[in-house]
This record gives C-alpha cells, sequence and structure tokens, in this order.
C-alpha cells in the first residue's frame, strides 16, 4: 500500500488494525484504498453506487468490499476497495463511511 501511495500521490489508504494482550503483534482487520485517479474520475459518474462483498478462499479466509458506479460512457468504474478479515456491521460501516469522506465528499 506504501507503494501504491507513492506512485500515486494522493491515493487513500486506511487501516484498522488490532492488538490483542498478550500478543506483541497487531492483527489485520481491515484496510480500505481508493487511488487518487479513482477519486478524480468519480464525480464524472452516475448518481448510482452499487456495493457488494464476496469471500477469497485461499491461504486466508478475508473479505472483498467493493463499490462500483457506471461512468459516463457506460463502462464499469470501481473507485474504492476494501479488505476485511470478516464481514460485519462494523466493516460495512467503516467501508462506507470511508466512502464517504474521501470519494463521494
Amino acid at each position: 500500500m506504501a507503494a501504491l501511495q507513492n506512485f500515486n500521490p494522493g491515493t487513500v489508504v486506511e487501516w484498522k488494525l488490532e492488538r490483542s494482550p498478550g500478543i506483541p503483534e497487531y492483527i489485520f482487520r481491515y484496510v480500505f484504498w481508493a487511488s487518487k485517479p479513482a477519486i478524480d474520475g468519480f464525480v464524472y459518474c452516475r448518481l448510482v453506487i452499487s456495493i457488494d462483498g464476496t469471500h477469497i478462499y485461499r491461504k486466508y479466509d478475508i473479505k472483498l468490499l467493493i463499490a462500483i458506479v457506471v461512468d459516463a460512457n457506460g463502462q464499469i468504474f470501481p473507485p474504492v476497495f476494501a479488505i476485511c478479515a470478516n464481514e460485519s456491521q462494523e466493516t460495512w460501516t467503516l467501508f462506507l463511511n470511508h466512502l464517504k469522506e474521501h470519494v463521494i465528499k
């Protein structure tokens, strides 16, 4: 994510890490990102936003949250993504709040 921010200035990345008692490492809970070109391009899209989540099964059991809009050319445009450890009301609330704060404004 640091490389994404370094090569795309203005890219937004929001992390949520937790620390459990007795464990020195942080535990991943959530990451949200929106690249600067996607944030800038959002203003030219239609006003309907579709959101969805999907399970990713492999080494880690994580969820991918995504928002999709349709651009002025009628093409699918994904402005934001999030990966979370579990799909819950808390992670959806974080996702929608970050979408509103960083993209919709």
